[in-house]
């Protein structure tokens, strides 16, 4: 045997042994069973929303809170105020103060040294506070649900289901299939104890595991990621409820998408890089899993390498059926295809099918998230969004978290947020 053919075994046994695991992993998230919570023991919960230029979108946010199903007199909102928060903004903010929204000028620059500013000034009695992006919807039942995920005092955040806000034009479109694959990601992440972000739509936060850990971080531009990390290595869960939605608008040009992800896959390497020592196996010195990380990172990449095969495959397919319709017509045997389709199934070498079978598990847990969210699916234009997504934005997200890498390890970039102000 050479040593080509024992590398591509190795590989095959790893692959399968991804199969397994996610198969695994998929299996156990799909209950999703509620709990329900007592009346007389509800606890009161903050709103905290930051804001900077978000304008109308920001009374989008504040009406979606204002129409939950947890009881009012439980609920507080703050929108808090940056130093540059445009006057269009502002104006917003204040309109909702006689429905009870309190306004809170912090005179502070980025996102989480606001957020802080209410934690540390504002916040008195809440036991749990949720954080809601100026330009994201809460679900009307988001609230109740993810403060049922608080099964001990152990867990730390709860965070929800996030997908797009009623998604127009391509750009928009494409990513709604990108959240949605992340929605069942996310909850496979929490399964295994490495949920490593808690996204600023929607995540609720136990007030005291905040303030215990150091607050969020205001020199990182992915502070929701960083403060996920650091309550794991304080012993916190990071937990997910698959059925608590949230809602955000998405950017709505390739710049400004591009902007986007650069900053947040930038940030996750420069987070990994920053907590790289406590990445370990030994429970004393670190609460994230190497090995689970390994599984993870290793399943993304060979996805990603999964896809070229996929599309070889089936240009194979369509060249071989367009030349058999070219020379004996539309009707030809039907044993002659099923011989040919034989032909091409067996010359599948093990890594390239155990590869597509990766791939294919994506697409289910894709299908899994459309249903979730949209409660149907449609068959032909959720298979043709699918497809799109996979066939082109994955390459897009290859490209950014290679670039994300390359500046956060090599170029070594300040992450820090440059506010200009609009006013």
């Amino acid at each position: 045997m050479t040593y080509t053919q024992i590398l591509l075994e190795v590989l095959s046994a790893f692959v399968l042994l991804l199969v397994f695991f996610w198969l695994m992993v998929y299996f156990e998230i799909s209950d999703t069973r509620r709990e329900r919570l007592k009346k007389n023991k509800l606890p009161l919960i903050a709103v905290i929303i930051p804001t900077l230029f978000e304008g109308k979108d920001l009374a989008l946010s504040i009406k979606s809170v204002l129409k939950s199903d947890f009881p009012k007199n439980k609920i507080r909102i703050y929108v808090a105020l940056n130093k540059a928060t445009d006057g269009i903004t502002r104006d917003f903010a204040y309109s909702f103060k006689d429905r009870g929204v309190r306004v809170v000028e912090t005179h502070l620059n980025g996102k989480a040294a606001v957020m802080n500013y209410v934690l540390k000034h504002v916040i008195k009695k809440e036991r749990f506070f949720l954080t809601l992006d100026a330009d994201s919807v809460a679900d009307k039942n988001l609230i109740k649900r993810l403060l049922s995920g608080f099964k001990d005092e152990k867990t730390g955040v709860v965070t929800p289901s996030v997908a797009v806000y009623k998604p127009k034009k391509a750009v928009e479109l494409i990513q709604k299939y990108d959240y949605l694959f992340s929605i069942v990601l996310r909850k496979a992440f929490s399964h295994v104890g490495n949920l490593l972000v808690a996204p600023g739509p929607g995540s609720m936060f136990r007030t005291s595991a905040v303030r215990e850990v150091g607050y969020f971080d205001e020199n990182n531009v992915t502070e929701d990621m960083e403060i996920a990390i650091r309550l794991l290595l304080h012993g916190y869960n990071v937990e997910n409820r698959i059925d608590a939605f949230s809602y955000t608008i998405v950017p709505t040009s390739v710049s400004s998408l591009l902007k986007q992800r650069v900053r947040w896959y930038s940030g996750f390497f420069f987070n990994m890089f920053k907590y790289r020592k406590r990445i370990t196996n030994d429970k004393r010195n670190g609460l994230i899993d190497k090995n689970i990380m390994l599984l993870i990172f290793a399943s993304v990449f060979l996805s990603m390498l999964a896809l070229p095969l996929v599309a070889y495959y089936i240009y194979i397919g369509i060249t071989y059926a367009y030349t058999l319709i070219a020379n004996v017509g539309i009707v030809f045997l039907s044993s002659q295809i099923y011989s040919e389709m034989l032909s091409i199934m067996f010359s599948v070498d093990t890594l390239s099918f155990l590869s597509i079978m990766l791939l294919i598990f994506g697409a289910y847990s894709m299908f899994y998230a459309i249903k979730l969210v949209n409660k149907r699916l449609n068959a032909v234009k959720d298979t043709l969004g699918v497809a799109i997504y996979v066939a082109l934005f994955s390459y897009f997200l290859g490209l950014t978290w290679m670039y994300g890498f390359i500046n956060a390890t090599v170029f070594r970039r300040s992450m820090m947020w440059k506010i200009k102000n609009r006013n």
